[in-house]
């Protein structure tokens, strides 16, 4: 169990605030995938924050410490790859979940996520249902308000 997010005795999820929300991180430079993340997680049940570049993401994950990061890999100003370093390097945040979402898809990049500490990728644009597993992985407990459909 991470340390960041603990399970009532009714099973049920805590985020680092205490709440049954989780606070999630968005890092995308692009306006429009973020908004489009963004939406999607609110619409999901989550607390959403945004960042449009590493050296923002690291910077906000330090003030809010989000319980889930979505990590843009190609990012301006410091790169997705880097800020995920310099989060790992805090050990406070070494329960909080990182996943790479990204448009390049080898396995030189894939391997370099998972080795800087990411513990998802995902590719995009993103398939039908694929947000909806990382999220489930990712925050085991939460009730995610789920569109069932998208995992057929």
């Amino acid at each position: 169990m991470r340390p960041n997010a603990s399970f009532t005795s009714e099973h049920k999820y805590l985020s680092r605030f205490g709440t049954g929300t989780p606070v999630v991180l968005v890092v995308e430079d692009s306006d429009d995938t973020r908004h489009v993340l963004s939406l999607e997680l609110r619409q999901k049940g989550c607390r959403v924050f945004t960042a449009a570049d590493g050296n923002a993401a690291v910077e906000t994950v330090l003030s809010v410490r989000p319980d889930l990061i979505l990590m843009d890999l190609n990012l301006p100003r410091l790169d997705g790859l880097a800020a995920t370093e310099r989060i790992r390097g805090h050990s406070e945040l070494d329960g909080v979940p990182i996943i790479a979402v990204t448009a390049f898809d080898t396995y030189g990049i894939r391997e370099a996520a998972l080795e800087v500490g990411c513990q998802d990728y995902l590719l995009k644009p993103l398939e039908a249902g694929a947000l909806e597993r990382a999220l489930r992985g990712a925050l085991p407990g939460f009730d995610f308000a789920l569109d069932e459909s998208a995992d057929s």
